[in-house]
């Protein structure tokens, strides 16, 4: 127990320390975890993973690193090396933890918060670690025996990294594209369940069903993949128009209009943000509510010396980031939005500038 302690608690150590570095890097962390090529890498960790749990290779530790691990396992552990071993593992399992991890980090980014990245982080690595405590306190006896559920269980967990891969690169991929990549894993998922008993049958036939309509939907040119048949509807709600500007002076001018104004930090490379405008942001009750707010889009693409002024002046890590002004152009206490924002949440702090 004292030797798995030491292990975990050096494990999270490694990931506080990630971050602390990130509240100190602050947007530049943003641009890169946000950016497509990494979201597209992080898919393909998942995909990578997902082909491993089908069996098409095996993911295992270097050979000359299992050699020194079964030399030291062959003597007495030392406290020093299960921590210096935990410290290091960090590194080998960051990658199991890619999606989750780089939310944290973006949030942490965001915030500029020191203390909330260390401790958040922390407490990521000693969750990872709560079942080596379990095997350290009472031994491998409580771990399940190998059996032909195992290999159930390899499956659902490649069909579950499947599905994020999907999530994340629905990101950068174009809506109709997505759905139909949900209709070839809803359908092949529901083709493996379907071939066993009668009820999983009947568990394999919704899901195919479920796979149908999103190929329907990709088809008719959907990009939702919750409402995927969505065009058939009529026109989409379209978006609240904004002003774009990407200079301070550009800013200072188009805040010269009277009345409320609403100053959202975006960028090209923002996922999040393409996320919310063509979501919450494009639905009737924000689009009403915004409505009489002049709507300003400050453009951070070019990540230079006059954005991060522009980040400077309104206080915000990087986008995207919701700045809601009175006529006085004071901002509403507790009105800022950061990160994924809900409908919910803009419509009430739309409402507090607009009185």
């Amino acid at each position: 127990l004292v030797l798995t302690g030491a292990y975990v608690a050096a494990m999270a150590s490694a990931f506080g320390m990630l971050g602390v570095v990130a509240a100190w890097s602050g947007a530049n962390l943003q641009v890169a975890l946000q950016s497509p090529l990494a979201i597209g890498l992080i898919a393909g960790v998942f995909v990578l993973l997902a082909l491993s749990m089908f069996g098409l290779f095996q993911i295992q530790m270097p050979a000359a690193w299992q050699v020194r691990l079964g030399a030291a396992q062959a003597g007495r552990g030392t406290v020093g090396g299960a921590a210096a071993l935990g410290f290091g593992s960090a590194l080998i399992v960051g990658p199991c933890v890619t999606a989750p991890l780089a939310g944290a980090l973006i949030y942490i980014a965001q915030t500029g918060d020191v203390v909330l990245g260390a401790a958040a982080l922390f407490a990521l690595g000693l969750g990872q670690g709560v079942p080596l405590l379990a095997v350290g306190a009472f031994g491998p006896r409580i771990l399940p025996k190998r059996g032909a559920w195992m290999e159930r269980v390899r499956i659902a967990f490649g069909i579950l990294f499947l599905g994020l891969a999907i999530w994340l690169a629905g990101r950068i991929l174009p809506g109709p594209v997505v759905l139909a990549l949900w209709a070839v894993l809803l359908i092949g998922t529901g083709a493996i369940i379907g071939a066993g008993r009668r009820p999983a049958a009947a568990a394999g036939l919704v899901l195919i069903t479920g796979g149908v309509i999103q190929g329907v939907g990709a088809a008719l040119g959907g990009d939702d993949p919750l409402r995927p048949l969505a065009p058939l509807a009529g026109a989409p709600v379209e978006a609240a128009d904004f002003h774009t500007v990407s200079t301070q002076a550009g800013l200072t001018q188009a805040l010269q209009q009277d009345g409320p104004a609403l100053i959202y930090v975006t960028a090209d490379w923002c996922t999040i943000c393409r996320a919310i405008e063509r979501g919450p942001m494009a639905t009737p009750e924000v689009t009403a509510a915004l409505d009489d707010l002049i709507r300003i889009k400050v453009d951070v693409t070019e990540f230079g010396a006059e954005s991060q002024a522009l980040l400077a002046d309104l206080g915000a890590a990087g986008p995207p980031t919701m700045v809601f002004v009175d006529a006085a152009r004071a901002e509403a206490p507790g009105s800022r939005l950061i990160g994924e924002a809900s409908a919910e949440a803009m419509v009430a702090s739309a409402r507090q500038v607009a009185q």
